[in-house]
Formats: C-alpha cells, structure tokens, sequence
C-alpha cells in the first residue's frame, strides 16, 4: 500500500494563505461578526481538525460533539447540506463518532483527489483546509456467492477495519468484533488500521473475459455482516455471470490484490413456505440456511388469486437462521381471505406452489 501522507508542506500554507483561503489577523466585518456571534450563541461544533484517511474517508474533530440531529439518518439531505466543499466533493452519509472518542467522527464523502486543495465550511463557518488523496482501502480478494452477486473481503490481519466496529452508534450490536482506535488509528496493541467507512451508494467496474463492462451496485447493510468484512456488490437486474466466464473487479475506492475470479453454476435458493405476520408484512422460509444474509435487495412478487398483484422487498439484516421477513412495498396490504403466489423477481431463487394466505 502507498505511504500515507502526513504533513502538509510548508509550500501549501503558503499557498493557501495567498489564494485568500485562510486569513490571519484580517478584521471581520459587522456582518460576519454577527454571523459569529450567533453561532457561538447556538454552541454549534466547530471543526478543529480534518484528516483524509484514504479517498472516501474524512476523519474529522469537532470543538464538542455533534447534536444528535446532526447525525441522525433520517436527516442526512439536511446534514449534507452542512458541510459545504470546494471541488465538488459532498459527504455521502451521517457522521459517525468514534468508540471511545468525544468529537472526532468518521465521515464518509464521495471521491477525493490527489494534492487537491480543498476547504470544507460546516454550517457556514469560516473554511478549514486539507490537502485530498486518492489512497484506496487494501481488500485482499473477490469471491462469487450466487449467481449475480459477489464480495470484496478485507481482513483486520491486514490493517483494514470495517467502521461498523469502530463507531460508538453500532458498538453494542458488535459484542467482541467492537474496539476502539486512539488518534493516529491505533488500536491497544498498537496496530494502524485503514477504515472502511459507509459504502452507500458505492459501485465497482466489472470487466469480463468477453470484453464486456458493466457496474455493479453495491448492496445495503452488508459491508459488516455476519462477523465479515465482506460488502456485497450486485450485477445489473436481470444480468447473470456466466459459468466459465472471467471476471475482473476494479474500484477507485479500493486496492483488490486478487481481483478476478471465474464464475460458476450456484444453484438458486429454493423457497419453502410463506407465513403472514400481518396485512404489511410476511416471514419467508428458505430450504437451507445461507449462512449469511444473501437475501439483501431481494425482492419478490405476490399474484393474487383474485387477480391481484402486489411486490414485497426484504428487510434489511432481518434474517434468522433460513427465515427473513419480506416488507409490502408501495403502499399494498395482504387481503384476508385471498391466497397469494410468491415468485422471486429475477430469479433469485426458485420457488415451487409457495402460497401466502393473507390475513
């Protein structure tokens, strides 16, 4: 892997300070004085520092910790729009605060560029500066686990850790996999970690010995399941690897050592019975155990023997042993006395008189 680094030439400050992106000792006019005034009456966090950790991860330390508004999900449109970069660069998900730490967080942003000098202004504050990196997270290989889906696993061995285990938001789900990192990424023994930070709305390239390409979508909430570090990442709806077929993984995010893998034959699940739970809701029972949660982004539609068609989406992380539970999408509701049949969407599975009697 490069060597990361750390100090930012004495050339760039001064750079910086000529293009009028950092001011020393320059009076503020009444305007932003008030602007001052009213954001230190609000408390709102001030950044004190900002460290690329590679070219999607910003780690970044506030003056106090962030209100819990301004790291809540369901909030993240407004929370992008607090954090205001040059060069086209935007966070991509909530900032995450570090096990262990009091304001410095892991935040996810789309692509950095190499020596770029960027400035980030949060909340429209006054700008603070970093110098941007292309530095991709080490993932020792590839692997197929069906038919249209396949992993990029990391390993702690290697200096690569998942932020699922080093933020205080998931610490408690994690039990043992949990920890914490000091300030230059150290865990209690002292080895550096790399962090994979949110892989939300990321993607890698697929290049096949056929001479086609095409990208494939990374699936939620499965880049630290299970006890992995293995985010699973989908082909094209529809699209199938073929048996005997190459095919080569690249990511500007990532440096995969082994990155080809030959695709083989994997047999589809096999769907076994369908429970309701209520009018929204139904449990689907697979004939074996996947032992990981290869149901993520699976979808299924439900024919109606009246005539009716509805579709259902599983939920995420909601699988136990072969039974997941299916959620009814756009609005549709299960009729009580109408018998649906499930039929997997783009035969992710087979299924064989699988009736759900609606209640």
């Amino acid at each position: 892997m490069k060597l990361r680094k750390r100090i930012v030439p004495a050339a760039l400050a001064l750079s910086v300070l000529s293009a009028g992106l950092v001011t020393i000792g320059e009076p503020l006019n009444a305007e932003a004085a008030s602007n001052k005034a009213v954001a230190e009456n609000e408390q709102v966090a001030k950044i004190t520092n900002i460290k690329p950790l590679n070219t999607m991860t910003l780690q970044i330390t506030f003056n106090q910790p962030l209100a819990a508004a301004d790291v809540d999900l369901n909030h993240l449109d407004a929370i992008k729009k607090h954090f205001t970069f040059n060069g086209d660069l935007e966070i991509v998900n909530v900032p995450r605060l570090m096990t262990g730490a009091k304001s410095t967080y892991i935040v996810p942003t789309t692509f950095q560029e190499d020596d770029f000098i960027y400035t980030l202004s949060y909340k429209e504050q006054r700008n603070k500066v970093f110098e941007g990196t292309d530095e991709k997270v080490y993932v020792r290989n590839v692997e197929q686990v069906t038919n249209d889906t396949f992993t990029l696993e990391s390993f702690q061995e290697d200096g690569v850790v998942d932020y699922a285990n080093i933020i205080e938001a998931y610490r408690a789900g994690r039990g043992d996999l949990a920890f914490s990192l000091d300030g230059h990424n150290r865990d209690a023994s002292g080895k550096r970690f790399d962090v994979i930070s949110s892989l939300r709305d990321r993607f890698v390239t697929v290049r096949t010995s056929e001479g086609e390409e095409f990208v494939a979508n990374y699936v939620p909430f499965t880049q630290a399941a299970d006890g992995r570090q293995a985010p699973q990442f989908r082909l094209p709806a529809g699209k199938l690897l073929k048996p005997g077929v190459t095919y080569r993984v690249y990511a500007q995010w990532a440096e995969i050592d082994v990155k080809s893998f030959v695709a083989k034959e994997i047999v589809p699940f096999t769907l076994q019975s369908a429970k309701a739970m209520d009018e929204k809701s139904f449990e689907l029972q697979l004939r074996n155990d996947p032992q990981s949660d290869l149901l993520a982004g699976r979808s299924v539609a439900l024919k109606g023997n009246d005539g009716s068609t509805l579709q259902a989406q599983y939920r995420y992380s909601s699988r136990k042993g072969a039974v997941g539970i299916f959620d009814l999408t756009n609005g549709g509701t299960l009729k009580a006395n109408v018998s649906y049949t499930v039929i997997p969407l783009n035969n992710w599975a087979i299924a064989t008189n699988v009736v759900l009697q609606g209640q």
